[in-house]
């Protein structure tokens, strides 16, 4: 029996009051393969689903197909809407074209649109053909026009595979090129899941992990009875949440473990945590008090700070380990032991340094175990002490920059001059001082108006220093050429390094002893001033170097040169003996530097 509209839509309807097919109709061919693809594909999905990768590829796939979705239905108005806008685009330049080229491009855009075009005139025919079949009545209208809706369906269809020609694979590639940036657009994160529910979002695996710490360091402190805590996570992919930092994700998790917890400050100190408050502002202001009477705010120069970091983080924190806020700013304003480190200075014993610390030399000892006061290197200059002393939990620390200027020395430059007389000399350029800006910075502790540490920063040389330039006379009154000594002298008896006398009080020079007829050489180079015999030294010589240096030998068995004569460092100028006020042989040493009298052990002080 051949089925009409009319018992069609009944049996549909009677499907749908009762929920299945009518009888003599079973299931359906593609239905059976699906229970039996589901059938053998099952225990694979169920191990599958126990893999966390499984949900984020799945979470993956999801977005890709309901974000492609809703693009192909966007780009859908966009392609029309740039087919309509190329039409009109495309129609202002065919009155631009000519020739073949026109005619072309004529042929295309006709292909391109004549689909478009005879579908609005259709559309146009259609309301006018309905209109004047409403006549004969509304029924016969609405077949009249459909009638002539499939005519032109029939007659204008293949014009519309030419037009689909063009327009599909633009669309196409269009919808395939927004899909992919929209895609790439988008603000992928993790959503971090803690005991089967979601606690929030994390750019990276990194944050939560120092969340993990955090919450790890709160337990620490807040007692041994949370020790066994752990915490696993499970991640998804989530596009465009907003994303927590380890501070926030830490109170999450806090959040979602226990029942025990409210908002408070945490107390850090160096990055540990020491103390959990509800009173932050009241710590706050306390921390502020202590700092403002050093600052200054019309020095920009000046940094004031903790010698420790101090930092106050509003968060969850377990309720057990609240302390009132007095506890708090009294360790703050207390005391702790703490390490001074002590340098060793040139005068410094065991007793002075101890007594200076208050502390007693045993106590000294055992800080520096490392050191034996009681061996002769156990205290050298230069060694470091560790002294332990009560120091300020929380000491104001100020970091000031100035910048002050400072003289720099001129070089003194001697030069020889053949010309002028032995022992004069003249100042051919006076010399100036240069000036430095020096940048500085220095730390002070507490209230100490000393800096206890000083830093150059910067040093730039405003102004340089000019050289003093001296001639220094080398002519004789003979025109021989003397050269002014060095100032660095040499031991006048080489090979014979015993003294039996120094200086002193009682005693003018240095004797050295050496057999008789020993060489006796010059210290430096000069002119002997002096070469002759006295009742106290015998036969002695006296030679002036210059620069205000002058050397006495005396005592000698015989001399060797004259007064006048020039002579160089290492010349042999006498011999050992026991001449004069003498009671053996050996060579009298003296050094004179502007008439003074010098022991010669500043010059030789390992003699």
């Amino acid at each position: 029996m051949e089925k009409t509209p009319e018992t069609e839509e009944k049996t549909n309807q009677q499907e749908q009051q009762t929920g299945s097919p009518s009888p003599g109709k079973g299931p359906g061919r593609w239905e059976a393969i699906k229970q039996k693809i589901l059938q053998k594909a099952g225990p694979w999905i169920e191990r599958a689903k126990r893999h966390p990768e499984t949900a984020v590829l799945g979470q993956f796939l999801y977005n890709v197909g309901f974000w492609g979705e809703y693009t192909a239905r966007r780009m859908v108005r966009f392609v029309w809407n740039c087919i309509r806008k190329a039409g009109e685009r495309i129609v202002w330049l065919w009155g631009l074209g000519a020739g073949l080229a026109g005619n072309a491009l004529k042929t295309g855009v006709q292909d391109l649109t004549a689909p478009f075009t005879r579908m609005a005139n259709g559309a146009k025919n259609i309301r006018a053909r309905v209109q004047e079949e409403k006549q004969a009545g509304t029924a016969h209208a609405a077949k009249e026009g459909l009638r002539y809706f499939a005519l032109g369906v029939h007659k204008y269809f293949p014009l519309l595979g030419r037009a689909a020609a063009y327009v599909l694979p633009v669309a196409a590639l269009a919808v395939f090129g927004y899909t992919v940036h929209t895609v790439l657009e988008y603000n992928y994160v993790l959503a971090v899941e803690v005991n089967g529910s979601v606690v929030g979002y994390v750019q990276t695996e990194q944050v939560f992990d120092s969340a993990k710490e955090e919450v790890a360091q709160r337990i620490n402190y807040a007692g041994t009875d949370r020790e066994g805590w752990t915490v696993e996570p499970s991640y998804q992919i989530a596009v465009g949440e907003e994303v927590m930092d380890e501070n926030q994700m830490a109170a999450a998790i806090l959040e979602s473990s226990s029942d025990e917890i409210q908002n408070a400050t945490g107390v850090y100190v160096n990055g540990e945590l020491v103390a959990v408050t509800t009173e932050g502002d009241v710590l706050q202001a306390d921390l502020d008090s202590m700092i403002a009477p050093y600052e200054d705010p019309e020095n920009p120069n000046l940094t004031v700070e903790f010698t420790k970091d101090i930092r106050l983080e509003n968060s969850l924190y377990f309720t057990d380990t609240i302390v009132p806020v007095e506890q708090i700013i009294e360790k703050f304003h207390g005391e702790e032991q703490g390490a001074v480190y002590y340098t060793i200075q040139s005068g410094d014993t065991p007793w002075t340094v101890a007594g200076s610390f208050g502390i007693s030399v045993d106590e000294l000892q055992a800080q520096n175990p490392d050191l034996d006061f009681n061996s002769s290197s156990g205290f050298p200059v230069g060694g470091q002490l560790t002294i332990s002393q009560a120091m300020p939990y929380l000491q104001v620390k100020r970091t000031l920059v100035s910048t002050y200027q400072e003289t720099i020395p001129y070089n003194t430059e001697e030069q020889e001059d053949e010309d002028l007389a032995f022992g004069t000399t003249k100042i051919i350029q006076d010399g100036a001082e240069g000036l430095a800006e020096v940048t500085q910075q220095q730390v002070f502790y507490g209230d100490s108006s000393t800096p206890s540490e000083t830093t150059i920063i910067d040093r730039v040389v405003v102004q340089e220093p000019v050289t003093k330039i001296i001639a220094k006379g080398k002519k004789l009154a003979n025109g021989d050429l003397a050269s002014t000594g060095s100032g660095s002298l040499m031991w006048p008896v080489p090979g014979y390094s015993y003294v039996s006398r120094w200086m002193s009080s009682y005693h003018k020079g240095a004797d050295i002893c050496a057999p008789y007829g020993t060489p006796i050489y010059a210290s430096d180079s000069g002119v002997v001033t002096t070469a002759g015999y006295h009742y106290s030294y015998g036969n002695y010589v006296i030679i002036n170097h210059g620069n205000g240096y002058q050397t006495l030998y005396a005592h000698a068995s015989r001399l060797n040169v004259h007064v006048g004569q020039a002579v160089s460092q290492g010349d042999v100028i006498a011999y050992v003996g026991s001449t004069g006020n003498s009671t053996g042989n050996h060579c009298h040493f003296e050094v004179y530097v502007n008439g003074v009298r010098r022991s010669a052990r500043e010059w030789f002080p390992y003699k």
